[in-house]
């Protein structure tokens, strides 16, 4: 029973009782004083009247019961109705939306070069130009980004979640409602000091990414997201990560690419950051099993790599981005998109190759609001092996130039200049230009 109606049963049983004491009160009170002239008919009387005024009571109670229990009964229909609607969370738990709508819009003088994001080995040679359109334009939203995170208190500190998808999965087309598919970015768990899930490698350090508005990004930049364990350790003044990773080998013979899926050891990778309170830096190293086997030949081969990165701010809001990757097994790991090593087509025996690659930026804010990144990238290997073609890939750079202007908070508008350079063994190139455009409202 509710209070309201609680309330209405205990002044009706009170009111009455006053009443009925107060009737018998009187007639005692008229029976001691004396008074003989009241006949047993006035008596009678005036109970029954005071019984009426009795039920009169009870019954304009009773409606106005019958009255509060249809108001308890529409609260309550709508305290279900928002409990449908609402996510329930567990105790102690807050949860965010967050993603973004975007739309890119390019021109490029042809038709190479990646059709929805700047991809290095897509540059077509210039002997291969004559063979393929001048120009082409397109538009698309396929970087549109959506996730969620949640937040738990525990006695073990923060216990945190995150599951983050966007549009470049496969599937859909341009013919019929430009529809994509939606894919997964991230997706892990971390308690305290260990994050478990799929993340950015640890040998990614994305404070030093410049800020591009093509998704490909610079050619020797990193750019991976794969499954971990991770620990992490602060310290003052920075922090060190430690992870086993996902391994995955591909590789080169005579041209072919040949992927491998037998690793027995895990991509191990350590990590120091440094954040002094002018910048930040990081010293990122990684020791790697690359495997092979076709059922006749079988190798493994161990290689390493190092990444130097650096934001180092200048003056106002303006800054600088460098980035430095070297090894034998950057491979899969560079946006290059070097195969991992080679494959003797004789001995079957893996052959690792010196591969690097880095960039440097500036930002300049000319306002608040108004900003310009300027990129150069580079990214090269070593085909210093006799059974390797000439027209094995060697070196890639590009040029991102843009100027961005957020009109307000959430929403940034761009226009950026790309420029992108192939070049193979025996010493054939070519490059691209292209104009591209972007929407961003964040939310």
């Amino acid at each position: 029973m509710s209070e309201v109606k609680w309330g209405w049963n205990k002044t009706r049983s009170i009111f009455a009782a006053v009443v009925v004491s107060a009737a018998v009160a009187g007639m005692a009170t008229t029976t001691m004083a004396g008074t003989r002239t009241q006949s047993a008919e006035d008596l009678k009387a005036m109970v029954e009247q005071l019984k009426q005024t009795v039920q009169t009571l009870e019954q304009k109670m009773a409606v106005m019961q019958e009255n509060q229990t249809a108001a308890d009964k529409a609260i309550q229909d709508v305290a279900n109705q928002e409990s449908k609607s609402n996510l329930l969370l567990p105790e102690n738990t807050t949860m965010k939306l967050y993603g973004y709508a975007k739309l890119d819009a390019m021109w490029t003088d042809s038709d190479g070069g990646g059709k929805f994001a700047y991809t290095p080995s897509a540059v077509y040679l210039d002997s291969e130009e004559d063979a393929h359109p001048d120009n082409a334009f397109l538009m698309h939203a396929r970087q549109t980004r959506l996730g969620f995170a949640t937040s738990t208190d525990t006695p073990y500190g923060k216990f945190n979640t995150k599951i983050e998808g966007d549009f470049y999965g496969a599937g859909g087309n341009e013919v019929y409602s430009n529809s994509w598919g939606f894919r997964l970015r991230r997706a892990y768990g971390q308690l305290g000091n260990f994050l478990i899930g799929q993340e950015w490698s640890t040998f990614v350090d994305l404070a030093a990414y410049p800020e591009t508005i093509d998704f490909g990004g610079a050619v020797g930049s990193l750019f991976i997201r794969q499954s971990m364990i991770r620990y992490t350790q602060g310290f003052e003044g920075g922090s060190f990560q430690f992870a086993i990773e996902n391994p995955e080998s591909n590789f080169e013979s005579m041209g072919t690419t040949i992927a491998s899926s037998n690793e027995t050891l895990p991509d191990v990778i350590a990590r120091v950051n440094i954040d002094p309170g002018f910048g930040h830096y990081s010293v990122v190293g990684m020791l790697r099993q690359m495997s092979y086997d076709d059922g006749i030949n079988d190798d493994d081969q161990l290689g390493y790599a190092l990444s130097l990165n650096a934001v180092v701010p200048v003056y106002g809001k303006d800054n600088i981005h460098f980035e430095a990757n070297y090894g034998t097994a950057l491979g899969r790991y560079l946006t290059a998109g070097f195969q991992d090593a080679f494959v003797d087509p004789v001995t079957g025996d893996i052959e690792t190759n010196d591969q690097w690659g880095g960039l440097v930026s500036y930002q300049h804010f000319w306002t608040d609001n108004l900003r310009s990144t300027l990129v150069y990238s580079l990214a090269e290997r070593d085909n210093d092996m006799q059974y390797v073609t000439d027209t094995a890939e060697k070196r890639y750079q590009s040029v991102h130039a843009n100027l961005m202007w957020s009109p307000v908070p959430r929403v940034d508008v761009g226009v950026e200049y790309i420029w992108g350079y192939r070049e193979l063994e025996n010493g054939e190139d070519g490059d691209m230009n292209r104009v591209q455009a972007g929407f961003q409202f964040n939310f």
